[in-house]
């Protein structure tokens, strides 16, 4: 994450478009249009539903004696309006490491997701939603309503074409800002809660908790919570070392709240995840799942 100035509103900047080129060209209202690449699972290859041409590219491995196998995937990409610079609080409209990695995971094990219903929190320009859209049955696209974060996501889910995805806010620091749809989804059975790159904030990382522990104590259908961040490293002159203080935060508060509510945390390892999306994975990004013991 890149800084920038000295204030409150000082920019900040996602660091993957320094590192990868997603073709970017200028959209409307200071906007860009980013395509983002990933390759498409060898079963989804029939059944493409993304708006840009397919095309194909080669997958190079050897057979037992050494020959090469050349065998031909296919790729695909999504179309996102999106911003590279914001101040803090309107982080949403860029795309983070998280997301990708999050979006690979939903790739890797789409089964899990064929035919749910599926709540992304923190959902920024909504590129995790329009992935699991392919598989869920029902998703749930939610964010605060500052700077037309709520309006960049409809406006990406209609340039993919997507028709299973429902926008709706969802402010953490706000509890009251649940709408009456979303509490009768809740009430329904929401089965995944997708969340990524939500760590950057104590106090929003305090209202992160708080609305996972309303979601998850508050019903009784089996729910599956999937975060995925980038532990960020900053030296600081009380520690004198080198500390990742926000994911730390997030562990000591998380953990007070875990073991009085019955939760179970588990790391994902990163081998087990293949990628699919075309960026930079650091060993910094971390994928969490959290389910509710039963009792």
């Amino acid at each position: 994450m890149a800084h920038n100035g000295g204030n409150e509103e000082f920019q900040v900047s996602s660091e993957i478009f320094t590192e990868t080129d997603f073709h970017s060209r200028n959209g409307s209202d200071g906007y860009l249009i980013s395509k983002f690449t990933y390759l498409l699972p060898e079963e989804d290859e029939n059944e493409k539903r993304d708006k840009v041409d397919v095309e194909e590219v080669k997958d190079v491995k050897e057979d037992r004696d050494g020959d090469l196998v050349v065998k031909r995937r296919k790729k695909s990409c999504l179309e996102l309006e999106n911003s590279q610079t914001t101040n803090l609080k309107l982080v949403g409209l860029q795309v983070w490491r998280g997301a990708l990695l999050l979006a690979d995971y939903i790739l890797n094990r789409r089964d899990l997701f064929r035919k749910k219903t599926v709540l992304e929190v923190g959902s920024g320009c909504g590129l995790t939603s329009l992935i699991v859209s392919n598989y869920a049955k029902k998703v749930i696209c939610t964010d605060i309503s500052d700077g037309g974060i709520l309006t960049v996501i409809q406006r990406n889910i209609t340039r993919n074409f997507r028709k299973n995805i429902q926008v709706m806010e969802l402010d953490f620091l706000q509890p009251d800002s649940w709408t009456e749809n979303l509490k009768e989804d809740q009430d329904a059975g929401i089965d995944f809660v997708l969340a990524a790159d939500v760590i950057y904030d104590n106090d929003i990382t305090d209202a992160f908790i708080s609305t996972l522990d309303r979601l998850l104590s508050h019903s009784n259908h089996p729910m599956c919570v999937l975060i995925a961040l980038e532990k960020r490293f900053v030296f600081t002159v009380d520690d004198l070392d080198t500390t990742a203080p926000c994911f730390e935060y997030f562990l000591r508060q998380f953990e007070e709240v875990r073991y009085s509510r019955g939760w179970r945390m588990e790391y994902i390892p990163m081998g087990k995840i293949p990628q699919y999306f075309l960026y930079e994975r650091v060993p910094q990004l971390i994928l969490i799942q959290i389910t509710k013991i039963p009792i």
